[in-house]
C-alpha cells in the first residue's frame, strides 16, 4: 500500500472547498453529527489568554440553548456559568496549565467535555450537544436504512475528487483521490462493477492510505467492489508513468460519472497543462513551490479524462548509453591485451596491477558523476568539465596499458 504524498493532502484541503459559499450537500448525503464534536477542546487564538468558552446546543450547532447551567471544574474552586442568546457561557481569568472540564445537564441528560488543559496563550471553545428527541428517531431510521440488503442503483464521482500530479525521478507521479458518492439512504449495488483502467506504461500501482478497503489492485486495473453505503466511499490509488520527453498525456477512463474535473499539479520550470476538459486554471504559489490548479466541467461515465503536460524536464539518455558503450569497448580491448601478453615479468605484472586500478578508479567517479547528472545533483559545467577530464584520463591509462599489449 503507497502513502499519499504531503501534495495529496494539501490538495484535498484546496480542492475540496465548495465553490459557493453556500453550497449545500448532495440529497442524501447526510452533514456530519454534531454530537461527535461533543465535549471535544478547540484551542483558538481569538481567544484571551486564560479564557474558555462552553457552547451548550441540541442536536445540531443551530439550535442554541440560551440560559442553561454550565459548570466548569477542576481549578482552585467550581464554577459556573449561564448561556447566552448564543448558547455560550464564558470564563475567564483561568490560570494557564490547569487540568479543567466542562459540563451541563439538559433534560436530565448529562454531558461533559474532556479534560483539557487551560493553554499559555489564546483560549479553548468547547461545545456540548445535548440529544434532539426531533431528530432521534429519523437518525435511527436512516441507519437502519443503511444497514439494509443493497438495491440495485448508481453512484457517482463526487466534486470533491481530483488528479494529484508530482514530478518524481523521471516520472510523474499520478494520484487519483475519487468520492464515489451514493445519493440513496440504501445500499445499492451498479449494474456495471466500478473498474479503473491504468494507462499501459504505469508503473508501481498501489492503493494509498485512507482508502476504502472495497479497491483492490489487480495488474493494470483497479477494481472497487459494491455495495456502496449511503453517502460517500473513498477510493485512493497511484501511479507512475515514466517521463521520456518533453510531453506527457495522463489519461483515465471513467467507469462512472465525475461530477467536476479537479486537478493540481506540481509545476516545475515552464511546465503548462493542457486539455479540452479543463475549463479554468491558474498558477498558485504553495509552501515555497507553485503548482497548477486546475477545473472543469462534469464528465461522463464512460468518457475519459486526458490530461497533457508539456514542458516537463527530462534528461535525455544518449549519454548515458554512450559512456556505457565506452566503458564496454575499453573493457574488452583490456580483456584482449591481457590475453596476447602471456606471461608478464613481476614488474610488469605490478605495472599493469597500478594501471588496472587507476582505470577502475576513473571509470568509477565517469559511472558517478553520470548518475549525479541524470538526478541534477551537479552542475552542468562542473559535469561536462569533469566528464571530458575523466574521458581523457581512461584514454591515456587505455593507450598505456594496449601499448604493452602491443609490446
Amino acid at each position: 500500500m503507497r502513502s499519499a504524498p504531503s501534495l495529496a493532502l494539501a490538495a484535498a484541503v484546496l480542492l475540496a472547498a465548495p465553490s459557493a459559499p453556500h453550497a449545500q450537500a448532495p440529497a442524501g448525503v447526510q452533514m456530519p453529527d454534531a454530537r461527535q464534536m461533543s465535549g471535544v477542546p478547540l484551542p483558538v487564538g481569538d481567544l484571551a489568554p486564560g479564557t474558555v468558552t462552553v457552547r451548550v446546543v441540541r442536536g445540531t450547532m443551530a439550535n442554541v440553548m440560551a440560559g442553561q447551567t454550565v459548570d466548569l471544574t477542576g481549578g482552585s474552586s467550581p464554577l459556573s456559568a449561564k448561556t447566552n442568546d448564543a448558547g455560550r457561557a464564558e470564563f475567564t481569568g483561568l490560570t494557564p496549565g490547569t487540568r479543567v472540564k466542562a459540563s451541563a445537564t439538559v433534560n436530565g441528560e448529562r454531558l461533559e467535555s474532556q479534560e483539557f488543559t487551560v493553554p499559555s496563550a489564546g483560549g479553548v471553545r468547547v461545545a456540548l450537544v445535548a440529544t434532539d428527541p426531533a431528530t432521534q428517531k429519523p437518525a435511527q431510521e436512516g441507519r437502519q436504512l443503511a444497514q439494509a440488503p443493497a438495491q440495485a442503483g448508481t453512484v457517482v464521482l463526487g466534486e470533491r475528487s481530483r488528479f494529484v500530479i508530482e514530478m518524481g525521478d523521471e516520472a510523474l507521479n499520478v494520484f487519483s483521490l475519487f468520492d464515489i458518492v451514493n445519493s440513496a439512504r440504501v445500499p445499492v449495488q451498479p449494474a456495471q462493477a466500478v473498474v479503473f483502467d491504468l494507462p499501459e506504461a504505469a508503473l508501481g500501482a498501489g492503493i494509498l492510505d485512507g482508502s476504502t478497503p472495497q479497491a483492490v489492485v489487480a495488474g493494470k486495473q483497479v477494481r472497487v467492489n459494491g455495495p456502496f453505503a449511503p453517502g460517500s466511499t473513498l477510493v485512493q490509488f497511484g501511479y507512475s508513468l515514466p517521463i521520456d520527453g518533453s510531453s506527457l498525456t495522463v489519461a483515465q477512463r471513467l467507469p462512472i460519472g465525475l461530477n467536476q474535473v479537479s486537478v493540481m499539479a506540481q509545476k516545475i520550470g515552464p511546465m503548462e497543462l493542457q486539455s479540452a476538459q479543463i475549463a479554468e486554471h491558474r498558477d498558485m504559489p504553495l509552501q515555497g513551490e507553485t503548482f497548477i490548479v486546475a477545473k472543469g466541467p462534469a464528465v461522463a461515465a464512460g468518457q475519459t479524462v486526458s490530461l497533457t503536460f508539456n514542458g516537463l524536464p527530462h534528461q535525455a539518455v544518449w549519454p548515458r548509453n554512450l559512456a556505457l558503450v565506452v566503458a564496454v569497448v575499453v573493457l574488452g580491448a583490456g580483456v584482449w591485451g591481457s590475453v596476447r601478453r602471456g606471461k608478464p615479468a613481476a614488474a610488469e605484472q605490478e605495472r599493469r596491477r597500478r594501471l588496472d586500478a587507476k582505470r577502475d578508479r576513473l571509470f568509477g567517479e565517469l559511472t558517478s558523476i553520470e548518475e549525479q547528472h541524470r538526478r541534477h545533483s551537479i552542475d552542468p559545467e562542473r559535469y561536462a568539465l569533469r566528464r571530458s577530464e575523466l574521458m581523457a584520463a581512461l584514454e591515456r591509462v587505455y593507450a598505456e596499458i594496449d601499448g604493452e599489449a602491443a609490446a
